[in-house]
């Protein structure tokens, strides 16, 4: 399945891109070590969508938030495709691919309208024009945090803030060594989408996006490495965050990979 990426740029929007990021990390390891015991995300209430809203925005000002068409069209787009390689009559059959509408599948119909893939991107200081309009939106959610402010109260403080440090020292420190580095913070497909090849197709754009320069992740799950390494990405560095002994949990520890693809002008 091949797919197009545009920015995020309206409310709906913004609300779609919310709640797919939602659902598709709601069973994230990192998700659940920053949230222990607590409903997941993809139950959400409306201080936990208000929360992600809120990301969202911060990204769009900050960086690039990208996301597909919706989850219905995907589905739709895809049907298309399969249905125009059934043969006609005579000719043999090729292997039967399946075959979903959103019609057929409850989660795709309830959910058609969010969005099919989310990609939230930051390129190197100094890439993105500044405008009027980028200004007014940078000063508006100033102002938003200053008098509005949304915090999801179900993350642990603690764990927040050694992750935050992990990852701003780690980013220092490639940024050093990759001046036109950029980082993918979220690749996300919407669960009802997963499985059908979407994922490489959105891997594909980001790498059009990024335009071969150099682009770092952070993997959360040891099962998507292969993932990456298909596209060159290579492990740097394998990240253990535990919790102090005062406030250790079974739960308390989480792992991740950090994850650098170069070109041929950094390696």
């Amino acid at each position: 399945m091949t797919v197009n990426l545009f920015p995020v740029q309206n409310d709906r929007s913004i609300s779609a891109v919310a709640r797919t990021v939602n659902a598709a990390f709601s069973s994230d390891p990192l998700i659940q070590w920053l949230r222990p015991n607590m409903t997941p995300w993809a139950y959400q209430d409306a201080l936990a969508h208000r929360w992600q809203y809120r990301r969202v925005q911060n990204v769009i000002s900050k960086g690039i938030a990208l996301q597909s068409a919706s989850v219905g069209q995907l589905v739709q787009e895809y049907t298309r495709k399969n249905k125009a390689l059934e043969p006609s009559d005579g000719a043999v059959a090729p292997k039967k691919t399946a075959q979903v509408s959103a019609s057929e599948d409850p989660n795709i119909a309830a959910n058609q309208r969010e969005a099919g893939a989310v990609v939230f991107l930051y390129p190197p200081k100094g890439h993105l024009p500044w405008s009027l309009s980028s200004m007014w939106f940078s000063w508006k959610l100033w102002l938003l945090a200053l008098f509005n402010p949304v915090k999801d109260t179900s993350c642990k403080d603690e764990r927040v803030e050694k992750l935050m440090s992990r990852h701003m020292s780690g980013k220092k420190l490639l940024q050093a060594r990759y001046p036109t580095l950029w980082y993918l913070e979220v690749i996300a497909v919407h669960p009802s989408l997963q499985s059908r090849g979407l994922g490489g197709s959105v891997m594909t754009a980001i790498l059009e996006q990024v335009a071969g320069n150099p682009i770092f992740l952070e993997c959360t799950r040891q099962e998507n490495i292969a993932f990456y390494e298909g596209f060159g990405f290579k492990t740097i560095e394998e990240v253990d965050l535990t919790d102090t002994p005062a406030h250790a949990e079974e739960d308390g520890k989480l792992k991740y990979w950090v994850m650098v693809l170069e070109t041929d002008s950094t390696q």
